[in-house]
């Protein structure tokens, strides 16, 4: 038996010295319990950052008077006003509103009848991965809920985790950044705390202190027990033996061992041949069907309509299933990796890689082919820049491949519009902004009537070190959607367009 002990943070009051719009409401009271240490508030600057003051304050002020431009009859001010104001000062937010958000959370009540509360069933998975970009951490949350759902078991989320340490901040490429996200701040839906469809009769996910609390002793299982004789297994394959073992458990508490390895592991979302006969079972599953963006990122799309696509200025009802929202009309999306990808792309060649799984869907119309023989470990520079027009393709051929999808598709899917899911330089991107325009006056097709970049938009703290989801959440719904068939980001986002029937055609690759 193993108990694991989880930090929690009160959260601070810093107004929001953003560049966006977000108003401050009143937090809730911390949940009783924790350490002294543990509750402690971040609200000191050292002295090296206290002349920034003057310069937030400012921020603070034309936050202020900008939110309040909105009429208070406003639907976006009313959507506002129930987020959490953004923490501001000079660190990366610690997101310990968002945190306690999910404290309060109504199925936290260890008083709470069977199937909830203390005598629940659950199931945590310890074994959660962690150091790794959202795609990659996101496809695997998705299954391991879908394993607690079918299971008949509560599943537990817990943060999106870049390194597990006692501190709030991390490092990436010399640069401080959040060590772990609520997963609240990035998604809701039954994978995160809201309610399953009535007819499943499952109760909602759990965050990982109530289950701390409720199970004390736990069953833990190391994933080798069952993962080890499944040695190439199909996802489907693997499913089914995990359910059986979870089936002969009687206890109520189950946890997944920590660093024992994932039960669905990078290698199964990157092989389609292991990965596409699960399809029927998650394209069905609640944990998909239901999925939403958390909130934070709706606000995010709607302060940023202006960049994306004017029909964002009006956001949904608070927790909407994505898949329930309308086709962003004439919006074409395109995800173009820049930077250090470029070494993934040469790792890709030399090793014959397939298109990351769902995006060898069936339906799908891009495909990529295998080299003939496989390259080994090696492979000749005509197969290298095969490769790289597909992985990391320059402006000339992103500009080519965007005019043939929108000819194909005309005049069935008038496009009109382009937002680009990118890490490019700034530079760059103005580069591709004019060859885009100048193309489409030489072609004699329509000029686009805007072209955004994840480089226009205008983000608040907690906002920006999940703007890779914002930018997801985009492309789930643009009419058209042409990515990067070797991404886990890309892979998401098709696989959220298919299980919402988006026609096959309008999700396409370079």
């Amino acid at each position: 038996m193993s108990q694991d002990k989880v930090e929690t943070k009160a959260p601070t009051r810093a107004f929001f010295a953003t560049t966006s719009m977000v108003a401050p409401i009143a937090l809730p009271s911390p949940v009783t319990g924790g350490s002294p240490h543990s509750r402690r508030l971040h609200v000191l600057l050292p002295r090296r950052h206290r002349p920034y003051l003057a310069l937030i304050a400012l921020a603070a002020c034309a936050g202020f008077f900008l939110f309040h431009s909105f009429s208070s009859d406003d639907p976006l001010s009313a959507y506002l006003r129930d987020l959490p104001e953004p923490e501001g000062g000079p660190n990366p937010p610690r997101f310990a509103a968002w945190h306690e958000r999910e404290q309060q959370l109504p199925q936290h009540n260890p008083d709470l009848p069977y199937p909830q509360g203390r005598n629940g069933r659950y199931i945590r998975f310890s074994n959660q991965i962690f150091g790794l970009g959202w795609g990659n951490a996101m496809q695997e949350m998705l299954f391991n809920a879908h394993l607690a759902y079918l299971s008949k078991r509560t599943y537990v989320f817990d943060n999106y985790t870049w390194e597990k340490t006692a501190n709030d901040f991390s490092d990436f490429n010399g640069k401080p950044i959040p060590a772990r996200v609520p997963l609240t701040a990035l998604v809701v839906g039954p994978i995160a705390g809201d309610p399953f469809p009535a007819h499943t009769g499952m109760p909602p996910a759990v965050n990982v202190e109530f289950f701390n609390e409720v199970c004390p002793n736990r069953t833990v299982i190391d994933k080798a027990e069952v993962n080890d004789a499944l040695s190439d297994a199909s996802a489907s394959t693997i499913l089914q033996a995990w359910l059986d073992k979870l089936e002969r458990v009687d206890d109520r508490c189950i946890e997944i061992k920590e660093y024992s390895g994932q039960i669905f592991d990078f290698w199964l979302f990157g092989d389609s041949r292991r990965l596409l006969d699960i399809w029927p079972s998650i394209s069905s599953s609640p944990i998909l069907t239901h999925w939403a963006w958390s909130p934070l990122l709706v606000a995010a799309l709607a302060l940023n309509a202006h960049a994306i696509h004017p029909a964002l200025a009006s956001p949904p009802p608070p927790h909407s299933p994505s898949s329930n929202l309308p086709a962003l009309t004439g919006l074409l999306a395109l995800h173009i990796r820049r930077g250090d990808f470029i070494d993934h792309c040469t790792g890709l060649a030399n090793w014959s890689s397939r298109y990351m799984g769902f995006n060898e869907l069936p339906g799908l119309p891009d495909r990529f082919a295998e080299a003939s023989p496989p390259s080994a470990g090696n492979a000749p520079p005509e197969e290298h820049a095969r490769y790289r027009a597909h992985c990391f393709p320059e402006i000339e051929q992103i500009v080519a491949r965007v005019r043939a999808v929108r000819a194909e598709l005309h005049p069935r899917v008038p496009l009109s519009r382009v937002y680009v899911l990118t890490n490019g330089r700034p530079e760059w991107l103005a580069e591709l902004k004019d060859a885009l325009q100048a193309d489409a006056q030489r072609t004699g097709m329509p000029r686009w009537a805007n072209i955004g970049t994840s480089r226009d938009v205008r983000l608040t703290g907690e906002q920006r070190h999940n703007a890779q989801a914002m930018d997801m959440a985009a492309a789930q719904r643009a009419e058209v959607f042409l990515g990067n068939g070797f991404s886990s980001l890309t892979s998401n986002v098709v696989m959220l367009r298919a299980a919402q029937g988006v026609p096959w055609d309008q999700s396409r690759f370079w």
